[in-house]
């Protein structure tokens, strides 16, 4: 324990300097009388003994450095005068504070970002034991896709290594009556074993019944945030009932405050679904995924080894389904932000790090230049008997405290950093739990640190490195020649380097979005208002016919939507309303006439339901034949509109017009075929999508009445569309007031969701490329900004130690243009060795961002020459400064001292 005595005297020092003084003085007087004993005169037995003795400061602080903590005492002192050498240059300081606080900050934004995703204790018991589990396709082992809701079922009865197994949605948009005004709540559809598996129990009432899901009626359990919002924290909440798509459903129960949504979203309430029922038996539902809790004991490893077994089992029992159909267990959290890191917050914080290295470079070269100015101070200093460590440990110091400093100024600008991430990455998960905490605080310290040591570092090797005769050398001005110009000169090239890294890949996002602003969707977008509608699977929408999965829709849906849009055309200032369901991708199709092939090789195209009116509100243009019409009805020959892209794939060298298509969902034919009518224009509802794919259209008013499998969703379910005859502007509240009026005329308990103009809609599918494009601008910007700093300072620095030299050359006649061009020559220099060597990196490292990319490729030549230019015309201006202060140089100043 002795380093805790010594770290005890540290914090005595005076004491302990009075005890050496005491002592010193004791051994000088027992050596003087000695000497005066032997005859000596007193001034002689006092000189001999002190010769004798020798240096008393260097004995006492090497009694010292026995004592204590030597080297925390020195570091103090360090400190303390790196503080009021420092206060001697507040512009330097400024400049690399500011500079390293940009890339700390930028360092611990990202980090808080990630922190509540791959760091933080998921809030459940024991979350290390949760898994997930995927089915993997056949020949694609890194494929993922859910289970079938009734495989559980199989899963729980041959499982021995988990405790439980449960299956869970996302937030699903549910529409919910009664007890208030109708809205779109936010569900998770769960089996009600769900909150067991998450050991979860609920604040008020009781959590599901085995088999408590039925078709008519339910329970459902409500979250802490819906019961504060919708019943304001009621007591009496138990038992109150909604109509929940169709389904009388009672509450029984509210979960604790933080329980909710797996991503951070609006969470309302949770719906029991039985995986046991007749209607999940054909083992085609994939939308719910599957955790499981772990025995003790048992591992990851043990449960994908069964797993894998009962794939195998599973595939000689269900060929049809399960063939070639594996499982893939992997840790929850994993499961759920495992693509989320990969794809966005990796790449992220390589690009802060970028920022960083930048920041760092920066900072190193100006203290660089700054310790050239002292040298000799540090040839003094080692002439005195300072070791090279000691050298060193003073420029560590200076290091250290700009870099707390920066840690600081770094924390206040996450803050900043925080809350605009959040304003540009508005789809990112878990957003509110975004936040500064002490994990955050501690990554930030070791930042900071570890920019200090970077900083110090080469400062503190030149600096130890000091020759006594040259720089004790009056007059000597040699203080920017040799390595260390170079080494400046490799710090330099080293942010330009990466600085054109971050500026290329903003340059790829910047080009992609330009691109995606310039696609033609096919149609006019400008002035149409849009919601969407799910009419519930329930009441008097739909029947379900005992024995299957199969759901009978009932007239009432066509109705329903006919009533709608003839309301809303009907409003003053309205040019026309319309709807469509979601594309579809599944529906296969025959052409009759030709030969039918088998139902699994069937072609198959996008299809959409849609009002006859569609394509004359949204100016979608006719190429051949005629549009659907509302005389187009259920009793009339069934008809069909198709694409240019279907027309010209499937119909090469014919017309298609009079052609028939037999189409197919979820294994029913329909009851009719469909003849071809029209043909229109191609559209993009997502401006970023690959091919243009073939794609069916079909009137609502002709649909069959029988739907397997869920796929009823896709006539239940429309996105409706409104285009003012003025610019909707200031007008748009009053758009939407009509169309929830409209609404509620139908059915007052129908709620409507997602109002947006097609123009946000739009904006917010490319969310995610303008997102990367502004992320990148940020860290580029800072890049560019830094960068020029730096070629300042280095040329700043080469004017002033080569003060001298540009005397003599202006004292034999140079002009004033060949000054110029000396300067900006050495930064033209370090400017394009600087874009060759990040041209290099960049090439390799913007394949990161490729998958991001629209109409332009990671290596796209223009973006490379673009900034690279760019990068040479800022380094030139940065040049431009440094080079007007040597044309001013005066001869007679510079060659004062020879």
């Amino acid at each position: 324990m002795s380093w805790l005595r010594r770290l005890g005297s540290s914090f005595r020092k005076r004491r302990l300097e009075d005890q050496l003084d005491d002592e010193l003085q004791f051994h000088l007087e027992m050596r003087t009388e000695e000497f005066m004993a032997a005859g000596m005169a007193p001034e002689e037995a006092r000189y001999r003994a002190r010769h004798l003795f020798g240096n008393e400061l260097l004995i006492k602080e090497r009694t010292r450095d026995m004592d204590t903590l030597g080297w925390l005492d020195s570091f103090w002192q360090d400190l303390a005068y790196a503080a009021r050498t420092l206060r001697k240059s507040p512009g330097l300081v400024a400049v690399v504070v500011l500079s390293l606080a940009l890339g700390i900050g930028a360092n611990s934004t990202i980090f808080s970002v990630m922190n509540p995703m791959l760091y933080l204790p998921l809030p459940y018991e024991r979350p290390d034991r949760l898994m997930m589990i995927w089915e993997t396709e056949q020949g694609r082992p890194d494929s993922r896709m859910p289970p079938p809701i009734a495989e559980i079922v199989d899963w729980q009865k041959q499982s021995h290594v988990f405790e439980d197994l449960a299956l869970t949605s996302f937030s699903e948009p549910t529409p919910l009556a009664g007890n208030g005004e109708p809205e779109n709540a936010t569900a998770q559809f769960v089996t009600p074993n769900f909150f067991h598996v998450m050991r979860v129990s609920p604040l008020m009432g009781r959590v599901f019944l085995a088999r408590e899901a039925q078709d008519r009626t339910q329970t459902i359990i409500i979250s802490d945030s819906f019961w504060e919002r919708r019943f304001h924290k009621d007591p009496g909440v138990l038992g109150k009932v909604f109509n929940i798509s169709g389904v009388i459903s009672t509450v029984v129960g509210v979960m604790p405050p933080g329980f909710g949504s797996f991503f951070g979203d609006r969470l309302d309430m949770w719906v029991p679904i039985d995986p046991a029922s007749t209607r999940y038996s054909e083992r085609k539902d994939h939308w719910l995924s599957a955790i499981g809790r772990l025995k003790p004991g048992a591992t990851q490893k043990e449960a994908q080894v069964e797993m894998d077994v009962i794939a195998r089992r599973l595939e000689q029992v269900y060929p049809a389904t399960n063939k070639g159909v594996g499982a893939k267990v992997v840790p929850l959290r994993q499961g759920l932000y495992g693509e989320w890191a990969q794809a966005v917050l990796f790449p992220l914080l390589g690009a802060v790090g970028f920022v960083l290295l930048i920041a760092c470079v920066n900072a190193a070269n100006l203290m660089l230049s700054r310790s050239e100015t002292r040298r000799r101070e540090f040839a003094l200093r080692a002439s005195l008997g300072a070791g090279r460590g000691r050298l060193m440990q003073q420029l560590f110091a200076e290091s250290a405290l700009l870099g707390i400093l920066g840690g600081l100024l770094g924390a206040a600008l996450t803050l900043l950093g925080i809350q605009l991430f959040r304003a540009l990455a508005w789809f990112f998960p878990n957003l509110d739990s975004i936040r500064i905490d002490s994990r955050v605080l501690l990554f930030t310290l070791a930042i900071s640190l570890l920019t200090a040591i970077l900083v110090g570092c080469v400062p503190a090797l030149q600096a130890s490195n000091v020759d006594l005769n040259l720089a004790l050398r009056e007059g000597d001005r040699r203080t920017g020649t040799g390595s260390r110009s170079r080494t400046r000169h490799v710090l330099a090239v080293a942010e330009v380097a990466l600085a054109m890294v971050l500026l290329v890949g903003a340059g790829l996002m910047i080009r992609s979005v330009v691109r995606l602003g310039q696609v033609n969707p096919g149609f006019d977008f400008h002035n149409v208002l849009s919601f969407e509608i799910s009419l519930p699977e329930g009441g008097n929408y739909v029947e379900r016919v005992p024995g299957g999965d199969i759901e009978r829709a009932s007239r009432q849906v066509a109705e329903f939507y006919r009533r709608l849009l003839d309301k809303l055309a009907a409003f003053p200032g309205v040019d026309g309303a319309c709807f469509m369901s979601p594309f579809n991708f599944g529906r296969t199709f025959s052409i009759l006439g030709r030969p039918i092939p088998a139902p699994d090789r069937r072609p198959s195209a996008l299809w959409s339901e849609i009002s006859p009116s569609y394509f004359r509100t949204l100016k979608i243009p006719l190429k051949k034949g005629r549009n659907l019409t509302d005389a187009d009805s259920q009793t009339s020959p069934w008809v069909a509109v198709v694409n240019e892209t279907f027309a010209h794939q499937y119909f090469p060298n014919e017309d298609p017009i009079g052609k028939q298509l037999l189409l197919r969902n979820a294994e029913l034919d329909e009851p009719h075929p469909r003849q071809i009518v029209g043909v229109v224009g191609d559209t993009k509802w997502y401006l970023a999508q690959g091919r243009q794919r073939p794609t069916v259209y079909a009137s609502y008013l002709q649909q069959p009445s029988d739907f397997r499998g869920g796929t009823i969703e896709s006539h239940l379910a429309q996105m409706v569309m409104i285009r003012s005859a003025s610019p909707i502007g200031d007008g748009e509240a009053g758009l939407v007031k009509a169309a929830k009026k409209a609404v509620a005329e139908v059915n007052p308990e129908q709620p409507i969701n997602d109002v947006l103009t097609l123009e946000q809609m739009f904006a917010r599918g490319t969310g995610d490329y303008r997102f990367y494009a502004h992320v990148l601008e940020i860290f580029a910007s800072i890049a560019l900004l830094l960068a020029l700093i730096g070629i300042y300072g280095s040329m700043s620095y080469f004017v002033a130690a080569r003060t001298r030299e540009i005397g003599i050359r202006v004292a034999l006649g140079a002009s004033r243009g060949g000054i110029v061009r000396l300067v900006t020559a050495l930064g033209l220099r370090i400017a394009v060795i600087g874009v060759v060597i990040g041209i290099a990196m960049a090439i390799g490292l913007t394949r990161v961002i490729a998958r991001f990319l629209f109409g332009v490729t990671a290596t796209d030549p223009a973006t490379f020459a673009i900034v690279g230019l760019g990068l040479v015309a800022v380094a030139l201006a940065a040049c431009s400064v440094p080079a007007r202060r040597a044309t001013r140089v005066d001869p007679m100043d510079a060659l004062r001292h020879e």
